[in-house]
């Protein structure tokens, strides 16, 4: 038997009280805070990034104080137009084969 129907049901106003008001107020400011902070955050990341183009992502990822990871921080080069990363290679390879040389033994005639 299917259920009776009553029609739209009325419902009733609701109206916050103070404390209610209050407190979904300063919840409102802590999250525009939040946001300010954090775009402020990425921005001074960004500031990094560009004044630095040897300096991979994933140095600045796996910083403890940095809470977003390569991809996230990979996202902000379009938004700030952060260069491309260019590692110096070439002290990379000297670096590399000054290790090597000292990894291996001399040989003395």
């Amino acid at each position: 038997m299917p259920k009776p129907y009553f029609g739209k049901q009325p419902v009733p106003e609701y109206k916050p009280s103070d404390e209610a008001r209050a407190a979904i107020k300063a919840w409102q400011d802590a999250v525009e805070l939040e946001e300010r902070t954090r775009h402020a955050a990425r921005a001074a990341l960004a500031a990094d990034l560009k004044a630095d183009t040897d300096l991979p992502y994933k140095a600045v990822a796996e910083h403890p104080l940095v809470p977003w990871t390569e991809a996230t921080l990979r996202l902000l080069k379009d938004e700030y137009d952060i260069p491309p990363r260019q590692p110096n290679k070439a002290a990379w390879r000297a670096e590399r084969r000054a290790a090597q040389s000292e990894q291996q033994p001399t040989t003395q005639d």
